[in-house]
């Protein structure tokens, strides 16, 4: 680890970059920037005021905003502060903003807009902590920056000391797992967790201060707080900032990047378009590059399985979607790299991380890029470690006799059949999802003798079909998902729901997880119809 702690690794990057542009944001018809230099003036001025206001040392502070350049700032000078940067999803509920902000123990609360702000103004009188409310579009984030330079002088050399001091066990940064059962988990991640993390992607799949990002994905999920944020101020990389995700595609074609990370279905609807315009015999490499602006070198996935069909699209026009594992206890898990990778799996196993299979098949793995356990929750922070001291991921899955790393399920979503058989419901839902046109998938059978399942629609694929085109759609799918499994695992009967899953009626997480008891009690008249 070549940096003490996050603050160090700032600093020296500010000094070695200075007046070179670090953020892109969208103004009118073109792209402002900020340098290094003026990035490192706000976090110390953020970093300024919150010491002025009072912030204690170890207390986190609350971010609760979109992709916006203010989001790094706000993590950074909480670190630079002695505090701890915790993040919101910016869909979150009234009722979910005020559990974090509560459980946290946040002292600050910082929000985008003021929508956001009326949102948790709302439930202001229920805070147990909170000293200030600061809103970006108001102007009280500028007054409050504005706090803190007129207090530089005092403070930031009372920064730059404790700086020296942050040891790298010390907690960086906290993210609130995604509460697929229950409420969320606050996972508390150390300097060391950070540092070794974007060293070991260095090691895996480098970007360079020569690349392009983009940054559209939540900044408090820990893939793009690790992968993104992090992994960029480690490299020197210049980040574009997407707020709107409806422009996505437009943007990327205006800045030509050259790494680009997503989720699958992304990738899905870039191979659907260029097929649509060129007919799949046509298609040449450059117009799969064309397709994300013509200087793309580098793409990579996760968070859900890549489907084989689109891998091999992608690999075929010479640009490989590298997929891989990581959950929010430990991020760098597995990656498959430019000069390894094996389509179906996640690779092999990062740099600084070991990875073996259970008995009963659950992935397990011990590392230098461990959680430091659930915020007041040494319980469950327990319950996370066997007794060799390995993590259960709670993930099933093989490892080849190459080393790479397949996915094959969930163990705590096992479904177990009245017959006593065990079935891991993600393997079949994931083979029903393949499909361009299936949102999602919910295998259900606990108890009962055969599985049955309720399917979305993606309605941009499903658009101009009739009701019977989309069943026979389907039909086929679950015919050849099932072709692909054993009989229990089989989907016997299913039902196309009229709307998707959706995040409001806390059926799937702001990351787009199944909430499987949430599913399956909103639908419980529906699924008993299924095995009348």
């Amino acid at each position: 680890m070549q940096f003490q702690n996050i603050y160090t690794l700032f600093r020296s990057q500010t000094a070695k970059y200075g007046n070179t542009s670090v953020f892109f944001t969208r103004s009118g018809n073109g792209w402002e920037s900020q340098t290094w230099l003026e990035f490192e003036d706000k976090v110390n001025d953020l970093a300024c005021a919150f010491l002025a206001k009072g912030l204690t040392k170890g207390a986190s502070v609350a971010i609760l905003a979109g992709n916006i350049p203010e989001w790094s700032i706000c993590d950074l000078a909480a670190i630079a502060a002695g505090g701890v940067g915790v993040g919101i999803y910016p869909t979150s509920s009234t009722e979910q903003c005020e559990y974090v902000i509560n459980h946290s123990d946040a002292e600050f609360v910082i929000v985008d807009s003021i929508v956001q702000l009326q949102k948790v103004e709302s439930i202001a009188t229920g805070f147990t902590k909170v000293r200030q409310i600061l809103c970006i579009e108001d102007g009280g984030f500028a007054d409050f920056l504005n706090t803190g330079r007129s207090n530089r002088a005092e403070l930031l050399p009372q920064i730059e000391a404790a700086a020296t001091q942050a040891g790298s066990d010390d907690t960086a940064i906290m993210v609130y797992t995604s509460g697929t059962t229950g409420q969320p988990k606050g996972a508390m991640l150390s300097h060391r967790y950070v540092l070794n993390s974007v060293e070991s992607l260095q090691r895996s799949v480098p970007i360079f201060e020569s690349d392009k990002a983009i940054s559209y994905l939540p900044g408090c999920h820990v893939a793009e707080r690790i992968s993104g944020i992090y992994n960029r101020l480690y490299n020197g990389t210049p980040a574009y900032f997407i707020d709107d995700l409806s422009k996505l595609y437009e943007y990327m074609l205006e800045i030509k990047p050259t790494v680009f990370a997503s989720l699958p279905r992304f990738f899905e609807k870039i191979h659907a378009s260029v097929v649509s315009q060129k007919g799949a015999e046509y298609v040449t490499s450059q117009d799969v590059k064309d397709a994300f602006g013509g200087e793309i070198r580098l793409l990579t996935s996760g968070g859900a399985p890549l489907p084989l069909e689109i891998a091999n699209f992608f690999k075929r026009h010479e640009l490989p979607i590298l997929q891989a594992y990581g959950l929010t206890e430990n991020i760098c898990v597995a990656f498959n790299t430019v000069t390894e990778h094996r389509f179906g799996t996640v690779g092999k196993a990062m740099p600084m991380c070991e990875i073996k299979i259970a008995s009963d098949g659950e992935i397990l793995i011990k590392g230098e890029m461990m959680f430091s356990g659930y915020y007041k929750e040494p319980e469950k922070t327990t319950e996370m470690f066997d007794a060799d001291g390995w993590l259960k991921t709670g993930d099933l899955g093989e490892l080849d006799t190459d080393g790479y790393l397949k996915i094959t399920g969930r163990k705590k979503e096992i479904i177990v059949l009245s017959s006593g058989k065990n079935v891991a419901p993600a393997l079949v839902e994931n083979y029903v999802k393949e499909s361009h046109i299936v949102s999602h998938c919910f295998l259900f059978g606990d108890g009962h003798s055969y599985c049955v399942a309720l399917i979305t629609l993606n309605q941009l694929e499903a658009k101009g079909l009739d009701d019977i085109k989309v069943k026979a759609a389907i039909d086929a799918i679950v015919e050849k998902a099932n072709a692909r499994v054993s009989g229990p695992e089989k989907i016997k009967k299913y039902v196309i729901l009229d709307d998707d899953f959706s995040v409001e009626r806390y059926e799937i997480t702001p990351t787009m997880k199944l909430k499987r008891n949430v599913v399956a009690a909103n639908y419980k008249e529906v699924l008993e119809k299924l095995y009348e």
